[in-house]
């Protein structure tokens, strides 16, 4: 029996859409909402695109943001949790940011503190951030990892290489260890 071998690839945002949990209904959306991330609420469910890389359904996503709002006076009213990772991090964007689409910022939790100094900016947007989702859910491969479970030279060298393709730099800016 042959092994197939999967290959680590960049998609694009269109691409990874389609495999993602769509909602079976729009929401009512109450809050001023950019219209470039309006869409993802109005089509998304909650999704684990990957263990630190949980897309918030419009109803969670509304839900964290009142409470942290309402509890961490130095969390700005325009940065809008839009996703959590497993550990109690989570990825932010300003609302008020004049680009399109904004920012993305990841905030550790161990920092205790909402201040916009100790949220990292990833500069990458948010439909590069689902692509540098995929791409580290494509990484979850036995076959790639050694006995020691640490990523296999060749494939570090290509995950790199992909990461790069989203925005250069990019593998280098990563809140986590991900090589």
């Amino acid at each position: 029996m042959k092994e197939v071998i999967v290959i680590i690839k960049k998609r694009n945002f269109d691409e990874i859409i389609d495999s993602l949990e769509l909602r079976n209904r729009i929401p009512k959306i109450s809050e001023y909402m950019r219209e470039d991330c309006l869409f993802l609420y109005e089509k998304l469910a909650d999704n684990k695109i990957e263990a630190d890389h949980v897309f918030l359904s419009y109803e969670k996503a509304r839900k964290y943001n009142k409470e942290y709002h309402e509890d961490f006076n130095e969390f700005k009213e325009s940065h809008w949790i839009f996703a959590e990772t497993g550990r109690g991090d989570f990825w932010i964007i300003d609302l008020d940011d004049i680009k399109s689409p904004p920012a993305i910022f990841f905030y550790d939790h161990d920092l205790e503190d909402f201040s916009p100094e100790n949220m990292l900016n990833m500069s990458i947007n948010i439909l590069e951030w689902f692509e540098l989702a995929d791409l580290i859910s494509q990484l979850h491969n036995k076959n790639y990892y050694d006995e020691h479970f640490r990523l296999k030279e060749h494939w570090k060298q290509k995950a790199i290489e992909e990461i790069e393709k989203i925005k250069k730099g990019l593998s280098k800016t990563s809140p986590f260890q991900l090589f």
